[in-house]
């Protein structure tokens, strides 16, 4: 049986959000989800925070071109030998320098300092759901779902 999760993550790949901030979100959601259970998670630094097997194409936000899995990987292998200190890196297309965070990922995926997973919700993590979450943490946020 496949596992389906919710993260929620800030938009911004380098946010900290406070322990105690996030703990108010997951006993929030705790109290409107149905779920199997709710994690989160914290980092010093930014993570890559997948959609599982979702994940289909990743393309270039400047000019649309099909980026290539395996010069993801090693731009990835990159970032990763420098402990995600910086995301950026310049796209094979057109030779922009972009954020690996800002990508075109389909279906959705970013990077990460803290996330909360919601483990299989019976129900749509819907628009009042994230606005209030938005609001309790104080920042704009992504959602990305996995399945694995």
């Amino acid at each position: 049986m496949s596992e389906h999760i919710v993260k929620i993550i800030p938009k911004d790949p380098f946010c900290k959000v406070s322990e105690p901030t996030l703990q108010s979100v997951k006993t929030f959601l705790e109290t409107r989800i149905h779920c199997d259970f709710i994690e989160v998670e914290f980092n010093e630094a930014p993570v890559f925070v997948d959609c599982g097997t979702n994940l289909e194409t990743i393309s270039c936000p400047q000019c649309g071109a099909k980026l290539d899995f395996d010069w993801w990987g090693n731009v990835m292998d990159e970032v990763a030998d420098n402990s995600f200190t910086s995301l950026e890196a310049e796209t094979p297309c057109c030779k922009k320098q972009i954020s690996l965070n800002d990508l075109n990922y389909d279906f959705p995926c970013g990077f990460a300092c803290c996330l909360i997973c919601i483990y299989n919700p019976e129900q749509i993590v819907d628009d009042k759901i994230i606005d209030a979450v938005q609001n309790i943490l104080g920042i704009c946020i992504h959602i990305v779902e996995a399945h694995l």
